[in-house]
C-alpha cells in the first residue's frame, strides 16, 4: 500500500494503478451490477410476502434511476470537494447500510423509504470510480480502464440475475438475508477502500455553497462537448432500460415459455460483457472515442429496430439481443472517460461535469421506457422503433458535432 499522497504524473507510472482498477471493477460488481439485478429478480418473492402488485413493484425499482436525476450534481460536487477517497469510503459504506435496511422492509412505504435511501448514494458511486480511472490512467489506457471497469458493471448484472433468486436466496434463507448479504458487502468494500486508497492531499475541504455550486455549473455547462455525450447517453440509457425492461414480458405476451424469455436478455448482458474490453480499448488504439461510442450506438439501434421485425422466431430474437448489446457497456465505459476529457475541463471540476451528465443519462431512462410502452397499444412491437429511434438520435449527435478550441473559463 501507498502512504503518501502522489501527484498526476507518479499515479499515472504508478503500478498501483491496477489495484486501483482491480478495486473499481470490484466495486462496480459489489455496489452496482450484482444488486440492481439481485433485486429484479427477488421482485416476485418480495411481492409475495409484502403484498405489493404490479405499480407498486415498478415505483420501487424506478425509485433509484429518478433519485439519480436529483442527486446526481449532488454528487458530483461532493466528489469534487472531498475527493475520491473520503467519498468511495461514505458512499460504499452509506450504500451498504441503506441498502441492508431494505431487508427489514415490512410494508410498501418501509420498503419504498429504505429504497429511496439507498437510491440517493447508489448512482453517484459510478461517478466516483470513473474519476478514479482518469487520475490513475493517462489518455493511452484510459480506454482499456474504462472497459475493465465496465466489465464489472456487466458480471455483476449476469450474475445478479442468474444466481440472486435462484441460488442467493434458498441458500441464505430468503431475500431479506439476501439484501442483507450485499449491504454487508457494500461495507466491507468501504473499508477496504480506506485500506487501501492513497491518502490525498487536500487540507480540509468544505462542502460548496449554493453560489458556489451554480457557478461550477455555469462552467462545466458551457462544454458544448459536454452535452454532446450526455445527450448522446440520454438516447442510449432510454433505449437500454426499455429494451431490458420490455423484452421479457413482450416475449411471454408473443408465446414464449418464461426460460426463453428471460434468456433472450441475459444474451444482451452476455453479448456487452465480451464486447467492453476489446471495444473500449479500440478506442485508445485508434485515439478517437466518439467514433467508436458512435458506432455503438448504432449497433444498439440496428439491433432494437431489428426486434421490431424478428416476431416470435427465436434465433432472429437472440441475433437482435446480440446486436444491440454488444457495445452498451463499453459506450457507458467510454461515455465516463469522454466526459473527464473534454478539453479544458479542471480536474477539480470532473464531478460535477460527470453529475451533469448522469443527470440526463437517468433522465433518459425514466422517460423513453415508459413513453415505448405506451405505443404498445398500436401493436406490440411497436416500442422498438422509438427506441430504436433513440439509439440513432445518439449517433447522430455524436457524429455532427466537429471539435473546436474550448474557451477559456472566465
Amino acid at each position: 500500500m501507498i502512504k503518501t499522497p502522489l501527484d498526476q504524473s507518479q499515479r499515472h507510472s504508478s503500478s498501483y494503478r491496477w489495484v486501483i482498477l482491480a478495486m473499481v471493477s470490484l466495486s462496480g460488481f459489489i455496489t452496482i451490477g450484482f444488486p440492481s439485478t439481485a433485486l429484479s429478480v427477488l421482485f416476485s418473492e418480495i411481492a409475495a410476502e409484502l403484498n405489493l402488485d404490479l405499480v407498486q413493484i415498478g415505483v420501487i425499482w424506478g425509485t433509484g434511476t429518478a433519485m439519480g436525476i436529483v442527486t446526481a450534481l449532488m454528487g458530483g460536487t461532493f466528489i469534487d470537494a472531498f475527493g475520491t477517497r473520503r467519498s468511495l469510503v461514505a458512499l460504499c459504506l452509506a450504500a451498504g447500510i441503506f441498502g441492508a435496511l431494505r431487508g427489514f422492509a415490512v410494508d410498501f412505504w418501509s420498503l419504498f423509504i429504505t429504497s429511496f435511501l439507498f437510491g440517493t448514494v447508489q448512482p453517484v458511486l459510478p461517478m466516483n470510480f470513473v474519476k478514479l480511472n482518469r487520475e490513475w490512467f493517462p489518455s493511452g489506457q484510459l480506454g482499456f480502464a474504462s472497459g475493465v471497469m465496465s466489465a464489472g458493471f456487466a458480471t455483476g448484472l449476469m450474475l445478479g440475475s442468474r444466481f440472486g433468486a435462484t441460488v442467493l436466496s434458498p441458500m441464505l434463507g430468503g431475500w431479506r438475508a439476501v439484501l442483507l448479504f450485499v449491504g454487508a458487502c457494500s461495507i466491507a468494500l468501504a473499508i477496504a477502500w480506506a485500506i487501501l486508497h492513497p491518502p490525498e492531499d487536500r487540507g480540509s475541504s468544505k462542502l460548496p455553497n449554493l453560489k458556489s455550486f451554480l457557478g461550477n455549473l455555469r462552467y462545466v455547462t458551457r462544454f458544448r462537448e459536454l452535452w454532446v455525450i450526455a445527450l448522446a447517453t440520454f438516447g442510449v440509457l432510454g433505449l437500454m432500460r426499455g429494451l431490458s425492461g420490455y423484452v421479457p414480458t413482450y416475449l411471454r405476451e408473443i408465446g414464449w415459455n418464461a426460460v426463453d424469455a428471460d434468456t433472450a436478455i441475459t444474451v444482451f448482458f452476455l453479448a456487452s460483457l465480451i464486447g467492453v474490453v476489446p471495444i473500449s480499448h479500440l478506442s485508445d488504439r485508434l485515439g478517437n472515442r466518439r467514433l467508436v461510442m458512435a458506432f455503438g450506438t448504432t449497433m444498439m439501434a440496428i439491433g432494437t429496430l431489428m426486434m421490431y421485425f424478428a416476431g416470435d422466431a427465436f434465433w432472429p430474437v437472440m441475433l437482435a439481443m446480440v446486436v444491440a448489446g454488444v457495445c452498451f457497456d463499453s459506450f457507458m465505459g467510454l461515455k465516463g472517460a469522454s466526459i473527464t476529457e473534454v478539453d479544458g475541463l479542471q480536474m477539480s471540476m470532473m464531478g460535477m461535469a460527470l453529475g451533469f451528465g448522469a443527470m440526463l443519462q437517468n433522465l433518459g431512462a425514466s422517460i423513453t421506457p415508459p413513453v415505448g410502452n405506451l405505443l404498445s397499444a398500436f401493436g406490440l412491437h411497436a416500442p422498438f422503433l422509438l427506441w430504436a429511434a433513440s439509439g440513432f438520435f445518439a449517433s447522430f449527435v455524436l457524429l455532427s458535432y466537429r471539435k473546436r478550441k474550448a474557451k477559456p473559463p472566465a
